[in-house]
């Protein structure tokens, strides 16, 4: 496919009679007033979620529209840059950087609009969780507007001082009003938040911030820079044997994959001070397992250190529901809590952070390949941003045209009621008429490790023919359970996400497949599928439980109308029938 490189002549470029006209984001984030009936209202999670919007935002597609404090403007052209307000250098290096990413042709537009549209929304500080697969392109966005931020805040504090040392020259000193109308920090200096899976994309996100502070020239200072190509940098290049893997999988294989890391950065002019101690740094770019090992873990007590944030950024969150969901959630509990001790100058710190507020001025960023429950789910739980929030849900054409084989899927269906009973209810419907139908070489996935569990201590009460692939069993174990189940000493393997995830290992010997629920990654049904050993004059038959908690999973891989169709039947189970 021809790919090319996106102008920019493509973003108009600012002039100085556009920038007399335009509208300061930085300064209308922090004037807006909210009281106590405002407060309320932005924590109504409830409320929020009846009175959202539904929308067709160019570029990101169909989304969800969560209004603050003010009413959601209408969405207007987003191409032209001089109405963000921005450091004209700095929109020079983001538009650099942006041209450097080939896209295919044929979604040219789509990814101009895209990127558009997340820039606009990121610039004007509003919460998004937007699904893309152009990382390239909204990592730019996002560093430069971290930046762009970083400098408005530290001119602000810059100009107060001043402010305040010369009232303070006057004999009566610096009144009262003067001493209110200066209050411009937090409780501690780290104000941006930067969650990766790996540390390879560290490496990727800091050279970012780098580029779009110095320029292409690199003639700006970077301390510890030697350091960090060491620890951070990593292969290039794939070893032979893996050339025949899926390209997710290839691009997971390179780089640092390090997921235990945390670093600090401060911006002083134009020197970059990389490894600079939490306490003194701006920017917090952490692992979710590096950052909780020091909120309450091995390393630390230090929850205070992320109690004054105002930009969250999470990126590549389907990679983190691979790793340890769990982490995740917990630096959420911690982000915006009050510190037990306050270690500054009180008079400087807004009364929003004193009054519990900070919640409701700091903006959540969150990125993914595709949407998943719990991302839509830890979004509406955490944004409280007075400037509102936007769920990008786009309609979907599925992975199923990748299945190779003639397939029956079977689609069985369990009601469930309260959200909080889908665990048990759909280990009941697979206990009950699942496990009663098992037959030998029988491949059972099943995505949570939680779910996992339950079922390998119900198989073992039971006495079943089994073996296990689980991302806590090491290589040789994995190995000879393979072995067995392929050779049939044993008749069922069970096998989790994780494990196939950071694997990415054929399994031999499976004559059927049954999906205890949908995985998160839309690639693996199809995958999983493929593997199928079974006489191919027969059509392969894949089991599937699901409920209406599953649509997101559903979507992303059967396609939005094809998982339509299938929550509107009413049938308790279904058979699709494919060549």
């Amino acid at each position: 496919m021809a790919k090319r490189k996106l102008k920019s002549s493509e973003f108009e470029a600012t002039t100085s009679e556009k920038i007399a006209k335009k509208i300061d984001h930085f300064s209308d984030f922090w004037n807006q007033k909210v009281e106590g009936v405002e407060s309320a209202q932005l924590e109504d999670t409830r409320a929020r979620t009846k009175s959202s919007q539904k929308v067709e935002l160019p570029g990101i597609g169909a989304s969800s529209i969560y209004k603050g404090v003010q009413d959601f403007p209408s969405f207007t052209d987003a191409s032209d840059l001089s109405g963000l307000g921005w450091n004209e250098g700095l929109l020079e290096n983001m538009t650099s950087l942006l041209e450097e990413t080939e896209v295919d042709e044929k979604n040219e537009q789509q990814v101009e609009s895209e990127r558009q549209t997340i820039l606009k929304l990121t610039a004007e500080y509003r919460d998004l969780l937007a699904i893309s697969n152009d990382q390239d392109g909204y990592r730019s966005i996002y560093c430069a507007h971290i930046i762009q931020h970083l400098i408005r805040n530290k001119n602000l504090i810059i100009g107060n001082k001043r402010k305040l040392e010369i009232a303070s020259t006057k004999e009566e000193g610096a009144d009262e009003e003067t001493i209110e109308s200066c209050r411009d920090s937090g409780f501690v200096r780290p104000i941006v938040l930067i969650l990766c899976p790996f540390k390879k994309d560290a490496y990727d996100i800091i050279n970012r911030l780098r580029r779009i502070i110095h320029g292409d020239d690199g003639s700006g200072e970077v301390w510890n820079k030697n350091r960090f190509e060491e620890e951070y940098s990593g292969p290039t290049e794939l070893p032979p044997t893996r050339a025949d893997f899926p390209d997710d999988h290839k691009e997971l294989l390179l780089g640092n994959n390090d997921d235990a890391f945390r670093i600090g950065i401060a911006l002083s002019k134009k020197v970059l001070k990389l490894y600079e101690k939490f306490e003194k740094a701006d920017i917090l770019v952490c692992s979710p397992l590096g950052l909780r090992m020091i909120l309450n873990g091995d390393d630390g007590n230090e929850a205070h250190l992320i109690s004054s944030i105002n930009i969250t950024v999470v990126d590549r969150t389907d990679i983190m529901i691979q790793q340890n969901w769990e982490n995740v959630q917990l630096i959420f509990s911690h982000l915006h809590s009050q510190p037990s001790k306050i270690d500054t100058d009180i008079s400087r710190v807004r009364k929003l952070y004193l009054d519990g507020h900070s919640k409701h001025f700091s903006q959540l960023l969150m990125f993914s390949r595709y949407s998943h429950e719990l991302f839509t789910s830890l979004m509406l739980q955490s944004s409280q941003n007075h400037r509102g929030l936007v769920v990008s849900n786009p309609k979907k054409s599925g992975t199923l045209t990748d299945i190779e084989i003639p397939l029956c899927q079977e689609l069985h269906k369990f009601e469930v009621k309260d959200p909080n009973e889908t665990s048990d209810l759909r280990f009941k419907y697979f206990v009950d008429k699942i496990i009663p139908t098992l037959v030998p070489r029988t491949l059972i996935v099943i995505p949570s490790y939680f779910d996992f569990v339950r079922v390998r201590n119900h198989l073992k009460k039971a006495e079943e023919s089994f073996v296990m692939c689980h991302e806590y069993a090491n290589r040789a174990k994995v190995d000879r359970a393979r072995e067995m189940f392929y050779h049939e000493r044993k008749s069922y393997l069970v096998v989790t996400e994780r494990w196939y995830f950071f694997n990415r290992r054929q399994l031999t010997g499976v004559h059927r497949v049954i999906f205890y629920q949908l995985p998160s990654h839309p690639l693996f049904y199809s995958e999983f599928i493929n593997m199928s050993d079974a006489d191919t004059s027969q059509r392969f038959l894949a089991i599937l439980l699901l409920c209406k908690y599953d649509r997101m999973r559903l979507e992303n891989t059967f396609g939005t109308e094809m998982a339509a169709a299938v929550m509107a039947n009413k049938q308790t189970v279904q058979a699709i029938v494919s060549q």
